[in-house]
């Protein structure tokens, strides 16, 4: 089987074009748009929010969403579609809405892909590292796959042979056998990869200098394989 760029997160799962209910004060295509220009996935965050909307609408006791209800569930559902630069919104939402009870939880879980159960643990893995995630399993576990050969959809046009990390959380310096080198920024959710230029020095260290004193519960590294053009993001065994 042919493996291709993705997110752990996202194997298996097996979203439809959805169909946004119209919510008053709120411009659902105009959402749609903006997500997709930061880099997320829109038929993700269709499938999240519209999933999110309707958990809220079952267990609301307003006639329709709250406004600020309505800006969390959009805020998590485009962060949970890859777009990386809304986490820290996103974030502050769900901690607001957790503390508060202004959102039901079964409405944020499903922007986010989660059980109501596992909300609280997510939010404090999530203040450790951008990688935290409720469950974790033994050893090394895939985050995302990325790169890939170009002629396959990919974004490379030679196999990577470095993956160092980058100067601060969730940024990585990928080098290729060609002598490209590309940045990779990640999360759990998503990535973004950007060419380099050739004359660059990017920083690069072996403790990024951004990284909270906590997360080395969430220790990750770069894997690269001579036989394929992927590079595979990893989440090895808390330190």
């Amino acid at each position: 089987m042919i493996r291709r760029p993705g997110q752990a997160v996202d194997d298996g799962l097996q979203p439809q074009t959805t169909v946004v209910p119209a919510v008053p004060g709120f411009d659902v295509d105009q959402s749609i748009r903006n997500v997709e220009s930061w880099g997320g996935d829109s038929t993700l965050y269709t499938h999240f929010l519209s999933l999110a909307l309707a958990a809220d609408d079952a267990a609301a006791s307003t006639d329709g969403p709250l406004p600020h209800t309505v800006l969390t569930l959009a805020a998590l559902s485009a962060w949970r579609s890859g777009t990386l630069d809304l986490r820290q919104d996103a974030l502050a939402r769900l901690g607001e809405a957790l503390g508060s009870g202004s959102v039901p939880r079964q409405a944020l879980a499903s922007a986010v892909g989660l059980q109501p159960s596992e909300l609280d643990d997510f939010a404090s893995a999530q203040a450790e590292s951008p990688f935290g995630w409720p469950a974790r399993g033994d050893g090394d576990v895939v985050i995302a796959r990325v790169g890939g050969f170009r002629g396959l959809g990919g974004a490379w046009t030679a196999p990577p042979l470095t993956g160092e990390h980058g100067d601060r959380e969730g940024r990585f310096v990928i080098t290729l056998t060609d002598g490209e080198r590309w940045q990779l920024d990640a999360d759990i959710f998503g990535t973004s990869l950007s060419r380099l230029p050739s004359d660059s020095a990017p920083a690069t260290a072996a403790d990024p200098v951004g990284r909270p004193a906590a997360s080395g519960a969430w220790p990750t590294r770069l894997a690269v394989f001579d036989t394929s053009y992927l590079a595979w993001l990893l989440l090895e065994k808390a330190r």
